[in-house]
């Protein structure tokens, strides 16, 4: 049985001690893809290196989260921009886009600055034939009239990462393209639209993944969380649907690797 993460942080100072521990207990645990998620071109110096020593199981990414974008997004994204062409001009591989997308919990000012920064990077993965990891908080009405009038909907395909919006706007992510949805920790927790939301989409639309180390499953919520617990979140899932776990593992690792081009 394989499951893959496929959202996590594991260059973040969480894991600095443990790495290769947290990387081999994944593996024990059936999680043997890995996809890290990329916020800022620091970051993606380092994913690159750390995926360059697990070729076969780790995956980059590369993006601008919203949270980190700088005054000068233009030269900010120029800057990245480069720095993965050459990446890929060495035929190194990248997965996906991503982490990007809005972000309004905590400043709703720069609200068109976060959308121009978004619609470089998807006009970038569009370009790339690559699939988005979408961070959307607080913001999927924002983002789904983003989307219905971007002018590539029809080309742009990806991640909803940690989906928290509702039943409703989930049909109308489904209606503008070829969108899943990233289910992780918070399929656990009580108040969690989550599990209503797995239920009505069904496991066609569905990848698995931590965003580690944040956003454990219970039973390891308020702790680090990491790649392993992938494998919580799966049995959370079949419990759920009354299904069984290989078949929760075959068909989002399915998902997965159509998505994300992995092997």
């Amino acid at each position: 049985m394989t499951i893959i993460d496929t959202h996590c942080h594991l260059i973040d100072e969480a894991f600095v001690a443990d790495t290769a521990e947290v990387i081999n207990n994944a593996f024990e645990n059936n999680v043997n893809g890995i996809v890290l998620a990329c916020c800022s071109a620091e970051e993606f110096k380092a994913i690159t290196a750390l995926c360059q020593q697990y070729p076969n199981n780790l995956f980059p990414t590369v993006g601008i989260h919203p949270e980190n974008m700088e005054d000068d997004i233009a030269t900010q994204w120029s800057n990245l921009k480069t720095l993965a062409e050459e990446h890929l001009q060495q035929n190194k591989p990248l997965v996906a886009v991503g982490e990007i997308g809005i972000d309004l919990h905590w400043d709703k000012t720069r609200l068109d600055d976060q959308k121009r920064l978004l619609q470089w990077q998807c006009d970038w993965a569009v370009e790339h034939q690559l699939p988005v990891l979408l961070h959307i908080r607080d913001a999927m009405d924002e983002w789904l009239e983003w989307m219905d009038n971007y002018q590539h909907k029809n080309l742009l395909r990806g991640v909803l990462h940690c989906y928290s919006g509702n039943i409703e706007q989930a049909k109308k992510a489904l209606e503008l393209g070829d969108w899943y949805f990233g289910i992780g920790g918070t399929l656990t927790y009580k108040k969690s639209l989550v599990p209503e939301v797995a239920k009505a989409i069904g496991l066609d639309r569905i990848v698995l993944e931590t965003d580690a180390p944040y956003l454990a499953p219970v039973p390891y919520r308020g702790k680090r969380n990491e790649p392993a617990y992938t494998s919580t979140t799966a049995k959370a899932l079949a419990t759920l649907l009354e299904i069984p776990l290989e078949e929760v593992a075959q068909k989002t690792t399915a998902n997965a690797q159509k998505l994300l081009g992995l092997d």
